[in-house]
């Protein structure tokens, strides 16, 4: 039988549960230094798209999951290789991730909208992202400490919407075929 995204359910699983203990962190040490902070956010785009962009391949769906996991794996390298940006310039990086992101995610929302009955799940996650860049965008210069709470909240809340949907992939594609086939 055809392995489909309906398979790897618990792919976006990972992603939201990498997403909220990543965003545990970031609210347990908001002071932490902006390289430092740096090396995490571009750890968690790094290892969420490369989870994203499996997800794609192995699914031979080369759609929404693997551009949105490039994406993130391109701004988790260019962080990387600019370590000494300035602290706005790492905000701007992060709400354009997020905003990207977002618009993915709500783009495959609604294009399979009539083949899932969880696709607001997805949505949710999408408007989150574009919500929390969007924000970002407006006021970048805001205190390193406010966005660090911010950036926390917005992970941890984007995490649950992925759990979320992981499950309900998993409910959905075991109610479409017995266990086991």
């Amino acid at each position: 039988m055809q392995k489909t995204l309906l398979d790897y359910w618990w792919v976006p699983l990972s992603r939201g549960i990498l997403a909220i203990l990543f965003g545990v962190l970031v609210l347990a040490w908001p002071g932490i230094s902006v390289l430092v902070f740096l090396a995490l956010i571009a750890a968690f785009w790094i290892v969420e798209g490369a989870c994203s962009m499996y997800y794609a391949t192995v699914a031979k769906n080369r759609g929404w999951p693997f551009w949105g996991g490039l994406i993130s794996v391109a701004a988790g390298v260019a962080a990387i290789a600019a370590p000494g940006v300035a602290a706005i310039s790492i905000l701007v990086i992060i709400a354009a991730w997020a905003i990207v992101r977002g618009l993915l995610d709500i783009y495959a929302a609604i294009k399979f909208h009539r083949e899932i009955d969880f696709e607001w799940w997805l949505a949710l996650s999408g408007v989150v992202s574009l919500l929390f860049g969007v924000l970002v965008l407006r006021n970048p210069a805001a205190g390193a400490l406010a966005m660090a709470t911010l950036i926390g909240a917005f992970v941890i809340v984007l995490g649950i919407a992925l759990v979320l949907a992981g499950l309900r992939i998993r409910q959905f594609r075991n109610k479409r075929r017995p266990m086991g086939v």
